[in-house]
């Protein structure tokens, strides 16, 4: 099969990969079709510096819609069982859970301590098929996908999971919603960030920040119901900008914010979530980033001010199910966050596209 195999930093080719190894009886699980493949920002930093969970030579690609090549039996939320027919489409949860540890055992499979992912731990959707692992299924990692939904909307399932997840963290509810009495500032004005501007205008009609510092983001941001957007700094084709730790509450008019979620993998963006919280606010660290970069933290400051610092990564299988669900009725538009489509021929071209910042989403959906 037709495969972007990545062999180290800067080092990825389109490759033809042995398709015996899919079909090997050896490996229980499931194999796929690959529909569509969204390129996340994850992918753009292995690309450029490898990761500790990715061992080359493999395949990337985690935000995944596919085909099922034959029938297969999963669990759904309620922990009953269904056949998903072979021809059905689904998105995938990258999870690959031990099914041992005390988080499997709370159905907490994000927090798996032998946790392994697909697209990072093993081969991924850059490729024409990717096999699903039996670990996978029966968590019910793959997941039907609503007829009024797009290959390349399915994609994007799993980054709005994540991003349903990082809500859930934060511990807004609809009663603090119906008060709108929080404010939620957003730092990072990409595909993630936008996904959350959906989630907290939708879900919780809290009143509602973005600040970024590429200005086309920004203006979407604005097109799609942002309350205040902050610019940071003038607008480079490479994403640049002002540094956020020249920035103070001033750029939030003043308000501050109740809640603030992290975006971005830019280090400075911590410093500057200090200048906008108020008493009680909530900062969500959403985006990974580089351990060579360490934030500076006082006790006091958290104490006095009754801060609260969570993190969250990925999701569990019932976050996607419900992510479909808010993408199926409506209530979240997936299709604003798609701006530029590639042949799998093209991956270097996609990668380059998102690590640029150019438009949004970048979807792989011709193999």
């Amino acid at each position: 099969m037709h495969a972007a195999v990545f062999h180290g930093p800067y080092n990825l080719s389109n490759d033809e990969v042995n398709y015996n190894y899919l079909h090997d009886t050896k490996e229980k699980g499931t194999l796929l079709r690959v529909n569509a493949c969204a390129v996340c920002g994850y992918d753009v930093r292995v690309f450029r510096t490898g990761h500790k969970k990715v061992v080359p030579p493999i395949i990337l690609g985690h935000e995944i819609c596919g085909q099922v090549i034959r029938d297969v039996v999963t669990t759904i939320d309620d922990g009953t069982t269904m056949v998903l027919k072979a021809g059905s489409r689904v998105a995938v949860s990258p999870l690959i859970p031990c099914l041992n540890c005390r988080y499997c055992n709370n159905k907490q499979y994000n927090l798996c301590i032998h946790l392994k992912e697909i697209g990072s731990s093993i081969n991924g959707g850059f490729a024409e098929y990717v096999r699903i692992p039996e670990q996978n299924i029966k968590i019910g990692g793959l997941i039907p996908v609503p007829d009024n939904l797009s290959d390349d909307e399915a994609a994007l399932l799993e980054p709005l999971a994540c991003c349903l997840n990082g809500f859930y963290h934060i511990g807004l509810d609809t009663k603090e919603a119906e008060k709108k009495s929080s404010v939620v500032a957003i730092i990072g004005d990409g595909p993630i960030g936008l996904l959350h501007l959906q989630l907290s205008k939708k879900l919780y009609n809290a009143e509602t920040i973005v600040i970024g510092k590429i200005a086309h983001r920004i203006q979407k941001a604005k097109s799609m119901g942002a309350d205040t957007t902050v610019l940071l700094g003038n607008d480079r084709v490479d994403g640049g900008g002002g540094d956020m730790r020249e920035h103070n509450l001033d750029s939030t008019e003043g308000i501050g914010a109740d809640v603030i979620i992290i975006a971005t993998s830019d280090p400075a963006a911590f410093d500057f979530a200090k200048k906008i919280a108020v008493k009680n606010s909530r900062i969500n660290l959403f985006a990974g980033m580089s351990l060579n970069n360490f934030i500076s933290l006082d006790p006091n400051w958290l104490h006095y001010n009754q801060i609260s610092i969570t993190g969250s990564f990925s999701s569990t299988p019932e976050m996607l199910q419900r992510a479909a669900r808010l993408a199926s009725n409506g209530e979240i538009d997936l299709s604003k966050i798609i701006t530029h489509r590639y042949a799998l021929t093209d991956i270097k071209q996609a990668i380059t596209a998102t690590g640029k910042y150019h438009g949004l989403r970048v979807i792989i959906n011709k193999f």
